[in-house]
């Protein structure tokens, strides 16, 4: 079950510039590529695709540029630059009754072809079920449907790829792994075609990311930089140069953004820093409550705001989530206690999973004589993000071990969370709500991703 679209309202697409779709040409010299030609929009609720053929004249193609106005929640601000062999684009995250402008022009070698334009209507009301991607214990991505369907189904899920650590997908249930020696990317169709390498002299690290109109991410292990490749293209682009790669007490932590911003945490003790693209770069201030701590994770959304999560040094084995917002420097405490935790971000805001008390880490040693006897059932969720800060209770989970144990979150809000050990182990839904947490499988399963 991957991404389905549901679409309540139909839309029309309309071309607003230049000529009729279907009859589109070019009358410019040999030097300036031709219009593309039969030009159309179709979507079906949160996402618009966009097609077009080739020039019937002019000079030769060597690419094309398409943009998307409005341009809010799309990667890039909405331009895309696609290899000349291109005849679509697709967006996602279109807002319900908007219209939308979408324009493509060729580009040669010399100079850019005349622009088409059209428009779409998204549906006024819009309903998306998004998937769960997993990695089991065997190295296989395994998809669920997050609308728990499958819960306490043992095996529930669908294989979709073998061998794929690092792996990252789209919003239509495409899968992307890196190959085992780490040079190319491999393609696996939602519709379960066969699989293809989609570029290949590549230095990867396994590590994959997407944003949601379909680009892949990840850290070039020779130079350190974080790369991209555009949907359909075949070439990676530096997008965030990091000065090599992490060395010594650099511990470098990455993730992108629904919206395609990069964000990457990282530095040695007391001089954490946070570089990125869309956001901007500085170095960590204290502030009380923060000390000198260690990267250990991050998570963004799409407004800007940084999540940190910061292992506190010495024996205590304390990891906290830290807020840092757009253009601050000193991050602020968003933590209702010290816990074993699980947090999870989506485009619009954080959620933290946090047990009832929290023990020092000395307390669990084969040699305390104390023992860490506290109660990590989980009573609340902490959610927040751009309308404020609330709580919503929860029932069912207890935590397992200590960790930056980061989850998923769906764009309504559910989470998803793997706890390794106790009397929760597994993988589980809790809902935006708050309530009875459902359990969707007993195994093992890391690096979740909703799409």
């Amino acid at each position: 079950m991957y991404r389905a679209l549901i679409t309540v309202a139909a839309a029309a697409a309309l071309v607003i510039g230049g000529v009729a779709p279907a009859t589109a040409a070019s009358s410019s010299p040999s030097s300036v590529p031709g219009a593309p030609t039969s030009v159309r929009v179709s979507g079906a609720a949160d996402s618009a695709t966009l097609t077009w053929g080739a020039p019937k004249s002019g000079a030769k193609v060597t690419g094309w540029k398409v943009t998307i106005a409005p341009a809010q929640q799309q990667p890039d601000n909405g331009v895309d630059r696609l290899p000349a062999k291109a005849r679509s684009d697709r967006f996602g995250e279109l807002s319900p009754k908007t219209t939308y402008r979408f324009s493509v022009r060729a580009i040669g070698a010399k100079k850019t072809g005349r622009t088409i334009l059209v428009r779409y209507t998204t549906p006024s009301i819009v309903t998306t079920t998004q998937s769960l991607y997993a990695l089991d214990a065997s190295g296989n991505v395994v998809r669920f449907g997050t609308d728990g369907a499958d819960a306490g189904t043992e095996g529930a899920g669908t294989v979709v790829a073998s061998n794929g650590v690092g792996f990252a997908a789209d919003d239509v249930g495409d899968v992307f792994t890196p190959s085992a020696d780490l040079t190319s990317i491999l393609f696996h169709p939602a519709d379960g075609g066969a699989t293809r390498t989609l570029a290949t002299g590549l230095h990867l690290t396994p590590d994959l990311r997407t944003d949601v109109a379909g680009n892949l991410y990840w850290i070039d292990s020779v130079s350190g930089a974080v790369q991209k490749l555009p949907v359909g293209g075949a070439t990676a682009t530096t997008v965030l140069d990091l000065g090599g790669t992490a060395s010594g007490s650099d511990r470098r932590y990455w993730t992108v953004t629904p919206d395609g911003k990069v964000v990457v945490f990282g530095g040695p003790a007391s001089k954490m820093y946070v570089k990125g693209t869309g956001i901007a770069p500085r170095s960590l201030t204290s502030m009380s409550g923060l000390g000198i701590g260690y990267p250990a994770a991050v998570l963004a959304d799409s407004h800007g705001n940084v999540y940190l999560d910061i292992l506190s040094p010495g024996a205590a084995g304390s990891w906290a989530w830290y807020l840092l917002k757009p253009g601050a420097t000193a991050p602020s405490v968003i933590e209702p206690r010290l816990a074993f935790e699980y947090g999870a971000a989506n485009a619009d805001g954080f959620s933290l999973l946090q047990s009832a008390e929290w023990c020092a880490a000395p307390a669990e040693y084969p040699t305390s004589h104390t023992g860490c006897k506290v109660d990590r059932s989980i009573p609340d969720m902490l959610v927040t993000g751009a309308e404020g800060t609330s709580t919503v209770p929860v029932t069912g989970l207890t935590a397992g071990s200590r960790g930056p144990n980061t989850g998923a979150a769906a764009d309504d809000g559910d989470v998803f969370v793997d706890i390794d050990s106790g009397p929760s182990a597994g993988l589980w839904r809790v809902p935006a709500a708050g309530g009875a947490a459902q359990q969707l499988s007993s195994a093992q399963y890391s690096r979740l991703l909703v799409i």
